[in-house]
């Protein structure tokens, strides 16, 4: 009955919310958990990751710290990276796309992934195409996850969005057993998300960094190191009293994500 009436409020609240309010209030309003210290993050296990990238270094820049904790544990992790990149720096002569796919491919050597998945969508127009989806659910299907890592529901870069999107469409298409056994991680990059977990990364920090910097052709213009470090540094107050680095993250079931996801959505319709 509690659990009928918590979805009950969760459905009214989303609907009371104005439009325009950010994303992020209506996490808080609508979200399953308590107002409560992040859960720290200790133990990892050999379960298979796919961490879903919109652009080649997200894969690092979010949860690098942590995807190496998995490695670690002896988990096969899977990197799908979803556009071409073609937009994210100079390309006059052309060669963006493999660079950065270059790029990638160093930073999973870095971290100990496998070389990366390349869906090649569009740079800055990834949408759920009957073709895209098909695919993503086939990958799920192939490497049976138990972990999934991507960009928070409440992250502002439309690509990122998107990726939610995606998953949105494929979650209903997985078979069962898939879908039960799924943890859903959403991890930051452009906007701070309202984490309900972390990832103490201090002892994993040195390889995320060095495969932050091997995506020179993002690097060259904007300081994404020292950027994610910081943030990884603040949210390591809450448990390492700023002495080390942590990732944060908002966990999810599949049915928490499909909650918080149409939530998310009512920002991004049209008025």
């Amino acid at each position: 009955m509690l659990n009928k009436f918590n979805k009950l409020r969760r459905s009214v609240t989303r609907r009371l919310i104005p439009r325009d309010a950010h994303s992020s209030l209506r996490m808080w309003l609508v979200g399953p958990w308590e107002d409560k210290t992040p859960e720290l993050i200790t133990n990892f296990d050999a379960q298979p990751v796919l961490v879903l990238a919109p652009h080649p270094d997200d894969e690092v820049i979010g949860p690098g710290g942590a995807i190496r904790h998995h490695i670690l544990a002896g988990a096969p992790v899977t990197v799908a990276i979803l556009t071409d990149g073609r937009w994210g720096g100079y390309n006059g002569d052309g060669s963006l796309v493999d660079r950065r796919k270059d790029e990638s491919r160093r930073a999973a050597e870095i971290i100990g992934t496998s070389p990366p998945r390349f869906f090649d969508a569009p740079d800055g127009n990834l949408v759920e195409t009957p073709d895209l989806v098909a695919r993503l659910t086939q990958l799920f299907t192939e490497k049976t996850p138990k972990y999934i890592y991507l960009p928070a529901l409440t992250d502002l870069h439309p690509d990122h969005w998107s990726t939610n999107r995606l998953l949105s469409a494929v979650l209903p298409k997985l078979p069962t057993p898939i879908f039960q056994n799924l943890i859903i991680r959403g991890y930051e990059v452009w906007s701070p998300t309202l984490a309900n977990c972390c990832v103490d990364i201090t002892s994993t920090v040195d390889a995320k960094q060095k495969a932050i910097n091997v995506f020179v052709s993002q690097t060259s213009a904007d300081d994404y190191t020292a950027a994610s470090l910081g943030l990884n540094r603040y949210r390591s107050l809450q448990h390492l009293h700023g002495r080390g680095y942590a990732e944060a993250f908002m966990q999810m079931t599949p049915e928490e994500f499909s909650d918080l996801y149409q939530a998310a959505s009512l920002r991004h319709e049209p008025k």
